[in-house]
């Protein structure tokens, strides 16, 4: 496959972007990803694989307070122009079949449902959310085992994934899935913080701690109910200051899925211990596929899958523990361990070192995670990663033949193997950057993340990610090639109309390379409509 420079891979990042639900690329997925509620249209052409097509794309977005909402639309790719070689039964008009050739396809009409915000712990408060949609940013936990899933990073599949959660302070539960078709890949996490556990068993049979509780308990129904005290009644400013003063620390902060900075004015000691399991798995993870004699893998009728002749359950456990030591206005610092291991691999097994360290405002902060790991050859970190929509059938670095993910580690020894995951995330006001490094130092074991989202002025945007797995050395690492997918977006809107230049870098199965293959596809859009 033919190989770009750096130079013009961070040029087309910059300079071809991404729709207009994607115009946040990198954050994660959920209530922050919400369009603003109003009836639009998406027009333009795109071009793919040296094909010309014009692109329609109506959406639908309601908005029934801040938790709840939900998006539709109908994205239609439409042949304008056929060049060599030609497509079967070529004809303009024609809708590109890979878009809806398959039952999994028809759910592109579904950009997201969703109610409250994934991962938000609020001491005192029990929280839930729930979504279904296209998913950039898929995780459970520390994102040791499940992390920055990509349901939708092929062309001709498309799968609406599902994140939940339940949150407490004594436990909680998250649950993801990679399809709310087919629920293939699915991932649960159960969490206890036994020290708030102990200090709640223990003031059942503290008696100071009940008068303490009840006098609480009394001061917040008089608060609710609108009292004044009798220095607010007589008037007194210093009191009106520090009720006002209070309001203000009681307020709930945004947060970032490696940050609880909303716990800064509420976070007791017992309350910091957290103790998680998970356990995610591929109902039908491929082992064997099947070939045709020239070599090309078999394609199953109506789905852009390969056809598989033998699969198994792949299963991956683990046990977290974190503390948060400090969380302070500006500072917070939370260690953590996660150990995990793949069943039914001989000894595969990683441990995870990592901790959270932030520093600054709500608005102006770096948040650094590194995280080193020790691990066996056979196991995998991540097993559930951005690219395993492509993986589960054709491991990383892309080659052919085909060759699944479990049976490359299958058959991998269980020597010992150190490396390290390192992210860092700078937020400026409204612009945010991420970049993250993953080396072994072994050959093929690499992996890059760069993403941006920028809004310069009130109507100009520029946003943009970028990963790659599996390049030999780090000279490699911005070559655009099989192992890369990407997407960027720049968007000028003039009055009721905004103008995008975007693209897309996925995934389609491609016979005739006997592989998947990573393309590119550009799009000039006219957005416009209607908000309400």
């Amino acid at each position: 496959m033919k190989k770009y420079s750096l130079t013009l891979g961070l040029g087309i990042l910059f300079l071809l972007p991404i729709l207009a639900l994607e115009a946040q690329v990198w954050v994660p997925t959920g209530t922050e990803s919400r369009r603003a509620s109003a009836l639009q249209f998406d027009a333009g052409g795109s071009s793919f694989q040296k094909d010309y097509y014009g692109y329609v794309s109506p959406n639908f977005t309601y908005n029934h307070g801040s938790n709840f909402g939900y998006s539709f639309s109908l994205p239609i790719n439409a042949l304008a122009v056929d060049k060599d070689p030609l497509q079967m039964d070529s004809k303009a008009g024609k809708i590109r079949e890979m878009d809806y050739n398959s039952k999994n396809d028809y759910s592109r009409v579904l950009n997201y449902i969703s109610y409250g915000t994934y991962n938000q712990q609020v001491p005192g408060k029990v929280t839930y959310s729930a979504y279904t949609g296209k998913m950039v940013d898929g995780y459970v936990g520390h994102g040791t085992i499940v992390n920055k899933y990509q349901s939708s990073s092929r062309f001709d599949s498309y799968n609406p994934g599902v994140m939940a959660d339940l949150n407490t302070d004594y436990v909680g539960v998250q649950y993801f899935a990679n399809s709310v078709v087919n629920f293939e890949v699915n991932a649960a996490r159960v969490y206890i913080k036994p020290l708030a556990i102990g200090k709640s068993l223990f003031s059942l049979f503290d008696k100071s701690a009940d008068l303490v509780y009840l006098m609480n308990l009394r001061g917040n129904v008089l608060d609710e109910s609108g009292r004044l005290s009798v220095e607010e009644e007589a008037g007194s400013e210093e009191a009106k200051n520090k009720k006002a003063e209070e309001a203000r620390k009681k307020e709930i902060r945004p947060i970032s899925k490696d940050s609880r900075m909303e716990l800064v004015d509420n976070d007791p000691w017992y309350n910091r211990l957290t103790i998680g399991y998970t356990r995610a798995w591929d109902r039908a993870a491929p082992v064997q596929m099947s070939y045709n004699t020239n070599g090309s893998p078999v394609t199953e009728k109506n789905l852009d899958n390969p056809k598989t002749t033998q699969v198994t359950r792949a299963s991956v456990e683990g046990m977290d523990i974190e503390y948060r030591l400090l969380n302070l206005p500006f500072v917070e610092f939370t260690p953590y361990l996660d150990f995990n291991k793949i069943k039914g691999l001989d000894g595969a097994q990683g441990t995870h070192y990592g901790s959270v360290f932030r520093l600054g405002t709500k608005d102006l902060n770096i948040i650094l995670k590194p995280e080193f790991r020790q691990m066996t050859a056979n196991y995998a970190p991540m097993y559930f990663d951005s690219f395993y929509e492509v993986e589960r059938f054709q491991k990383f670095p892309v080659s052919s033949p085909l060759r699944p993910k479990y049976e490359y580690l299958e058959n991998q020894s269980n020597a010992k193997v150190t490396g390290y995951y390192h992210t860092v995330y700078i937020n400026f006001y409204h612009l945010g950057f991420e970049f993250a490094v993953e080396d072994y130092g072994l050959k093929g074991n690499k992996r890059v993340f760069a993403a941006a989202y920028i809004p310069l002025g009130s109507s100009f945007l520029m946003s943009f990610y970028y990963t790659k797995k599996g390049y030999e050395s780090q000279g490699k690492a911005f070559d655009l090639d099989n192992n890369t997918q990407a997407a960027a977006e720049i968007s000028k809107s003039f009055g009721p109309i905004v103008l995008r230049l975007q693209n897309y870098r996925k995934y389609y199965l491609d016979s005739s390379e006997k592989s998947f293959v990573s393309i590119d596809e550009i799009r000039f859009l006219v957005s416009g409509g209607i908000s309400f």
